[in-house]
């Protein structure tokens, strides 16, 4: 009778543990760590391509959705020179970054003129900065990392990968300022 109490209680002490290490690290991913990203932002840019380095300049709105459950991205970004340029958009994308439940981390699902659609791990990876990453076609892989520690501004920089992670190559960066709201 006693070893089935005590089987009993470990049983029980087990099954509600769980939810404490899984409330811990939702916390922890949060989508409310991400609120010193909400606002309106504005800036410039360069990517760096086949045809060479190009110049951009940048809007990006974020905002909370569903009772702050969500952050939802809209960026577009418009070419920077000539009168033909600046009419011409060269980055325009949407993302939608959420908790997954499933997963048990930030995820950020993306659309993008470029890129079709993804998924992505969204990982903070210090105060107020994160970054996320994806395979590339080509074999290689893309990360970002975002950078908001400087208070109204967000620096963000590109590289790729194309030996799992050893050696990067910077191909882009954006640097944009806080919108007064």
């Amino acid at each position: 009778m006693k070893v089935q109490n005590l089987i009993l209680l470990i049983l029980t002490l087990c099954t509600s543990i769980q939810p404490i290490f899984s409330q811990e690290k939702e916390e922890k991913s949060s989508i409310k760590n991400l609120n010193f990203m909400i606002g309106m932002w504005k800036g410039e840019g360069w990517i760096q391509g086949q045809e060479g380095r190009k110049e951009f300049t940048q809007t990006e709105s974020i905002q909370p959705k569903v009772e702050g459950k969500v952050l939802v991205i809209d960026g577009i970004g418009y070419g920077k020179g000539s009168p033909e340029d600046e009419a011409r958009i060269v980055h325009n994308a949407f993302g939608v970054i959420s908790f997954n439940e499933e997963l048990q981390q930030l995820t950020m699902l993306s659309f993008a003129t470029t890129g079709g659609k993804m998924e992505n791990e969204m990982r903070i990876t210090g105060e107020k900065t994160l970054e996320w990453s994806f395979k590339d076609e080509r074999g290689g892989t893309i990360r970002f990392s975002e950078d908001f520690t400087q208070e109204g501004f967000w620096k963000e920089k590109g590289e790729y990968s194309p030996d799992g992670g050893k050696t990067w190559y910077q191909f882009f960066q954006m640097e944009l300022k806080r919108e007064n709201e």
